[in-house]
């Protein structure tokens, strides 16, 4: 279980798995059709990105992935 950071609200699975391939730390892509707001997926992108150390760079490109990862 994954956790958004500085609190204990559980970041949804679906969602993670989608962010850790946005972010290049899964290489499978996900079939799952899980929706959310762009503000939650920016939350989830920046707790990994922080996580595990990712430029901002990576960050912000994840977060351009929205449209496509999120229909």
């Amino acid at each position: 279980m994954d956790y958004f950071r500085g609190t204990k609200k559980q970041i949804s699975p679906c969602i993670v798995s989608k962010a850790k391939y946005a972010l290049n730390l899964k290489k499978n892509k996900p079939f799952n059709t899980k929706i959310c707001s762009y503000e939650y997926w920016c939350k989830v992108i920046d707790t990994f990105s922080l996580k595990n150390n990712l430029t901002s760079k990576n960050t912000q490109e994840a977060k351009n992935k929205f449209k496509s990862l999120i229909k």
